[in-house]
């Protein structure tokens, strides 16, 4: 039998593990302060979660989702998001009777069934938040600042947005502005992507996100959203922008800018760093006021966003690890492992040779293990009952009685 790794899946080890873990405690820091607390949800739910709140249309429904059957035949897919997951979690566990408003993030792996490439894969990682319960444009303003926040703390300072309002369901804001981009593109239908061709009447704004060349250049003069919503969506847009402009949050209109997924309304925005180059979004969200009652329950406001872990893993510079710990040399394998076992207990990190190789060999080990102390337990130490103790940072080497060494190493 030969092994060999599932297509579009890769093991995490070494120094992608390092970044990853780098990404994911800068989230944690950074997300505590805007008191957003962490939820993990199950990685695969009932399959009409994703259908009924993602969308029919959707290529992650349509083409991208991983089914299984369990052994009731009751359909189950690998979540492709996470904001269906969190949604449903809020439901049904009542999350929003124990507050007027909550805010969650989430860290973990997503499954699409889609083509991998570089910084793509079919398991792929997310970094997320969910904010529910607030309708006021400053609760857009706290997901971007905590966006910008946390891009500064991977240091990929440079970042902008890209902003867009699709609107609501009222039928004289996004249903009436899909009426006029159909009409629109209706005119040019045979000159637009077979994918495209389909999509003008069953989800016409998709077309305005479509990447083939020739559909981004006759959807170049399409009419823009953000000039026909209602009145109340276009008073919330302006608000976002003014208060994004007095916090000095980079940002530009992209009237093409729908997002890909059906529950959104209102903000849209993705999120760019020069380091990723100016077509590249690391992520992006929005508003989805409506979910909540695609899935049955009353409305409550919210929105959110998620960032691709996978890419911004290969953007962020490696970080080398500071010393930290002890080294333990010795050929007496019991004082050696005693006291190992006596530094770890005490809360430090403590490596040694299983293999009690030569002393030579030890000091190499020390040497690579990147520790702030060797502790070396030789034969005169050991008639001492004393350790000798290497500072790995200025060369110093002190005596110290072995009853005493936790005390100097603290």
């Amino acid at each position: 039998m030969k092994l060999k790794i599932v297509k579009g899946t890769r093991d995490l080890y070494g120094d992608d593990m390092s970044r990853f873990q780098r990404l994911e405690d800068a989230a944690r820091d950074v997300f505590n302060l805007y008191g957003y607390e962490e939820i993990r949800t199950p990685m695969f739910e009932k399959t009409e979660l994703f259908a009924h709140g993602v969308g029919e249309d959707t290529d992650i429904v349509g083409k991208e989702m991983f089914l299984l059957e369990d052994r009731r035949g009751r359909s189950l897919a690998l979540r492709p998001e996470m904001t269906a997951s969190v949604v449903r979690s809020v439901i049904t566990n009542n999350h929003m009777q124990q507050s007027t408003h909550r805010r969650f993030y989430y860290i973990g792996p997503m499954f699409r069934y889609e083509q991998p490439q570089k910084g793509r894969f079919r398991q792929f990682y997310q970094i997320g938040a969910e904010y529910f319960g607030v309708s006021s444009p400053d609760a857009d303003l706290e997901i971007l600042l905590m966006l910008r926040q946390f891009f500064q703390a991977i240091d990929l300072k440079t970042v902008s947005f890209q902003l867009n309002t699709i609107g609501c369901q009222l039928p004289e804001c996004r249903p009436a502005f899909k009426n006029r981009l159909v009409a629109y593109l209706e005119s040019k239908q045979d000159r637009l992507c077979e994918n495209c061709q389909r999509r003008i009447h069953t989800n016409p704004l998709r077309v305005l996100d479509c990447k083939e060349e020739q559909c981004i250049a006759l959807t170049a003069d399409a009419p823009k959203i953000y000039e026909h919503v209602c009145e109340e969506c276009d008073t919330h847009f302006t608000g976002l922008r003014q208060m994004m402009e007095a916090h000095e949050v980079e940002y530009s209109l992209n009237h093409k800018l729908v997002r890909g997924l059906d529950y959104y309304s209102r903000t849209v925005f993705e999120v760019y760093s020069e380091n990723l180059g100016a077509q590249n979004a690391a992520g992006g969200g929005g508003r989805y006021d409506g979910l909540f009652e695609v899935y049955g329950s009353p409305i409550i406001p919210a929105l959110g966003f998620a960032l691709g872990l996978d890419r911004l893993a290969m953007l962020i510079s490696e970080t080398k690890p500071q010393p930290e710990g002890v080294f333990i040399i010795g050929h007496d394998r019991q004082a050696v492992t005693s006291l190992v076992a006596k530094t770890r207990e005490a809360g430090y990190k403590s490596l040694y040779d299983p293999f009690q190789s030569s002393m030579k060999s030890q000091f190499r080990q020390a040497n690579k293990a990147n520790v702030t102390k060797v502790l070396i337990l030789g034969e005169e130490e050991l008639k001492a009952n004393s350790v000798s103790v290497k500072n790995m940072l200025n060369g110093q080497q002190d005596s110290v009685n072995l009853d005493d060494i936790l005390n100097y190493i603290a």
